[in-house]
């Protein structure tokens, strides 16, 4: 019998692959700690994030900020700073009492008796780590009360928590924040902003220098007193001379405890990148400070962002990276670039082949044009004049270019739509 398929053949490929998108609306937390063994955790909810972390860490009260702002993200990251060995103590010695560890997910739990003493919590903790055969980690008794738990590799993946009734204190991380960061990345890379547990100068360049060779920003703050003068060797003016342009800092007289930067991250980066400006933006759970002219200036200077009451309105100031670029243009440049990126490469997995023809190159114009289209409609880019786009022809391309199957001296130009943040009025009344 003849069929009509014997006749007609259809084949129809299907060109929907699906190519991966950056994240430009998740922040990323680092601190030291050894809440998880993994280096990166992602939270929805203050909830979750406090069933790792204790009321009083750096992590949660990071979460706090990102989570109770008007904008919030509906997802976070919280990575980990390695951390080889923690110091134990009992806090609460009493008896017939619970005390429990958990090592890398296992429960090390004892009951004291009923004339308990900390030497003999302790041994008993350290018969109950020996019989669970934890591998990796030792226990240390320290016979007077205290213990130590160690990995027995330096930066082994490893996790530690405690019941209430034991202390436990982090040994001092030897590992850098720069290899830190390489390590959350390599675990997660879905974050856009950065922000970490430490304020201290030395770590403050660091990370800033680690995150001015990524795609990334990095927020942070002080509460240095130098800051606010007109010196010229405080963090904020070292910044300031490398000219970084991938990092914020605002200067907080609490930055140490409430952590302003998160609270401005989060609620800066929900809206579409480039659309909206970082500066007079109101922080819950953000207390203002109260500086002087004098100060004000200093700060202004050295591109520090402040958060102020100015007119009845808690707000924040300047907006501005440390190397003098606006926030919303760099976060705005970053997502220009990786969607394009991200609509060429779909393009060409989704095409049996672009030809490196005028028609081909084309192909790629349109990518291009397409995005900036949406750059305009984000408000991040300007409608008039329009961009230009210039294209190579096919024929002129250097034929060592063409036998690699390169492109290049593709190029655009795009006026930035920008934003009004001061304003000017000059007029006259007359009778």
């Amino acid at each position: 019998m003849t069929v009509l398929t014997d006749i007609i053949q259809v084949q129809i490929s299907r060109e929907t692959q699906a190519v991966s998108r950056a994240a430009f609306n998740i922040p990323l937390f680092i601190s030291e700690h050894t809440a998880f063994s993994e280096r990166a955790r992602t939270y929805t909810s203050i909830a979750g994030v406090g069933e790792d972390f204790g009321s009083t860490s750096s992590a949660y009260e990071a979460a706090l900020r990102y989570f109770g702002q008007e904008l919030t993200p509906s997802t976070i990251v919280i990575g980990r700073k390695q951390v080889n060995g923690v110091d134990g103590s009992i806090a609460t010695v009493a008896n017939n009492t619970e005390y429990k560890l958990t090592v890398n997910g296992v429960n090390v739990a004892v009951t004291s008796d009923g004339t308990a003493t900390a030497i003999e919590i302790v041994a008993a903790l350290k018969s109950a780590f020996d019989a669970a055969a934890i591998t990796g980690v030792t226990f240390t008794n320290n016979l007077d009360g205290t213990f130590d738990v160690d990995v027995v590799t330096p930066g082994s993946a490893w996790s530690i928590k405690s019941s209430q009734n034991i202390n436990l204190v982090n040994k001092a991380s030897v590992e850098t924040w720069p290899d830190a960061i390489t390590a959350v990345e390599q675990a997660n890379n879905e974050w856009i902003v950065l922000n970490a547990a430490t304020h201290a100068d030395a770590d403050i360049l660091a990370i800033a220098e680690a995150i001015e060779a990524r795609e990334k920003i990095y927020g942070t703050s002080t509460s240095s007193s130098a800051v606010k003068t007109s010196v010229t060797t405080d963090i904020a003016s070292q910044l300031k001379a490398l000219g970084y342009q991938k990092t914020f800092i605002m200067w907080k007289a609490d930055a140490n405890d409430n952590y302003p930067e998160c609270a401005w991250s989060a609620y800066q980066i929900q809206p579409l990148p480039g659309s909206n400006t970082w500066a007079y933006k109101t922080l819950t759970g953000t207390s203002v400070d109260k500086l002087t002219s004098t100060e004000t200036t200093n700060l202004k200077s050295k591109n520090v962002n402040t958060y102020e009451n100015i007119g009845g309105v808690n707000a924040t100031t300047g907006g501005k990276m440390v190397g003098g670029e606006f926030i919303d243009v760099m976060v705005g440049v970053l997502w220009l670039t990786a969607r394009m990126r991200e609509r060429i490469w779909f393009r060409m997995v989704n095409t049996s082949k672009i030809p490196y023809t005028n028609a081909g190159i084309a192909i790629i114009e349109a990518e291009v044009r397409a995005q900036l289209q949406e750059g305009i409609r984000n408000n991040f880019l300007a409608d008039s004049p329009a961009p230009v786009i210039s294209v190579p022809d096919a024929l002129s391309v250097d034929p060592n270019l063409r036998a690699t199957r390169t492109l290049e001296d593709l190029s655009f130009e795009a006026r930035l739509a920008g934003a009004i943040h001061f304003v000017t009025i000059r007029g006259s009344v007359y009778v």
